[in-house]
């Protein structure tokens, strides 16, 4: 029986008052635009009492009554009850009369999306790293009754500048406005949102739909991260919203042009993931329990994968903790210690029995395409990561 959770407490985010915008640059040094959007334009700035980098997100106040006001208002109060090492974090709060002014942590390196345009895929030691971040954040969301409802490669931040392969990656999640928190129980029997919202290539398909959902919403779109990260290419892409349901009906599908490279681990816990049933979609405390996450590469995902995980004890963990005095997840695999050290005992193991012409080769052995024309960056993957990928467990 899963305990009740308790009321989230808010962070001590000061709200503050001023005269004017001269005002503010008493205050703050504006230094640089690091990006521009709907609603506001966001600046570099410097404390000038403490010298400490912050990210000034700078937003002209709508009229009253005006629908904006909501979105403000909620990624406001929500991001005074989080405390998470992954999501970025709210300071201050500053009002003038035409504009407010939401001090942010300052991620410097732009976001996810701008990184896959660059790098056009990610190495699965890179993608295992992420995935295992944003799994994380949304076991701390979710566990506080809150959806983030708009998870999406833009609303993913890098705290710093990712330069070369050896550059850390260290994500932040961003964008709360459209968050919702229910205190009475996102994922209780019978509680649903019926508000269709979010980004179509991200959108679970109970809600474009019109059907009502729940937080697993949520572990939808971390599936659609994963697909694009490791191949460049959405899942379920189509001309129509009919169209792109139907291909959501029929499942995940890992064409070989694409997918030749990838564990058959990672290909086995997408579909969990990517289920249109979202009574079978695993969740974030599951996505953590996974063989890709933890690195046991010896054995894909079992058929009753998800029966075994949901008799673990999920409550250990109390909501009104903080994540940043947890002990961080045991250490995942290499790419390298993966096919160096498993794969090769699963070759020795599969050499020395009669297999059936389907199964020639072991599951998370990379089956080379004659046919595939790889590009200089796509071969990185067969090499093995050779860079290091963090993931912030404390805020300094």
């Amino acid at each position: 029986m899963i305990r009740r959770r308790k009321k989230t407490p808010e962070r001590t985010v000061p709200h503050t008052r001023l005269q004017s915008d001269a005002e503010l640059t008493r205050l703050y040094r504006f230094e640089s635009k690091l990006g521009e959007g709907t609603y506001g334009v966001v600046y570099r700035a410097t404390q000038l009492q403490t010298q400490t980098l912050w990210a000034l997100k700078e937003i002209h106040k709508p009229e009253p009554g005006h629908s904006r006001w909501n979105l403000l208002d909620n990624e406001i109060q929500i991001l005074q009850k989080v405390d998470h090492p992954n999501i970025v974090l709210l300071s201050e709060v500053l009002h003038t009369a035409q504009k407010m002014y939401l001090v942010l942590e300052l991620c410097s390196g732009g976001d996810l999306k701008q990184l896959l345009q660059m790098r056009i895929f990610l190495t699965e030691h890179e993608t295992r790293a992420i995935v295992q971040a944003l799994a994380d954040v949304l076991l701390y969301l979710h566990r506080r009754d809150i959806a983030h409802r708009d998870l999406k490669l833009e609303n993913i931040l890098l705290k710093n500048p990712v330069e070369d392969d050896r550059s850390p990656i260290v994500i932040k999640v961003a964008d709360f406005g459209l968050a919702l928190q229910c205190e009475g129980g996102l994922a209780s029997i019978g509680t649903f949102i019926t508000q269709a919202c979010g980004t179509h290539t991200y959108m679970a398909p109970e809600v474009m739909s019109g059907r009502g959902y729940s937080q697993s919403c949520d572990m939808w779109s971390l599936g659609v991260i994963m697909y694009l990260l490791l191949c460049g290419q959405a899942p379920f892409e189509a001309s129509s919203k009919s169209r792109r349901l139907e291909k959501m009906k029929r499942g995940v599908e890992f064409p070989q042009t694409l997918w030749a490279s990838v564990s058959h681990t990672a290909q086995t816990v997408l579909p969990s993931l990517l289920s249109p049933d979202p009574v079978q979609r695993i969740t974030a405390f599951q996505m953590l329990q996974s063989p890709w996450i933890t690195g046991d590469f010896s054995r894909p995902l079992p058929p009753d994968f998800q029966e075994r995980v949901s008799e673990k004890h999920e409550g250990s963990v109390s909501p009104d903790s903080s994540p940043r005095e947890h002990k961080p997840h045991s250490p995942v695999c290499s790419q390298n210690e993966a096919e160096n050290g498993v794969c090769q005992k699963l070759m020795k193991k599969y050499q020395s029995e009669a297999l059936s012409p389907k199964t020639q080769s072991p599951p998370d052995v990379a089956k080379p395409s004659s046919k595939r024309k790889m590009s200089t960056v796509r071969k990185k993957r067969n090499s093995g990561p050779k860079n290091t990928v963090s993931v912030e467990t404390s805020r300094s």
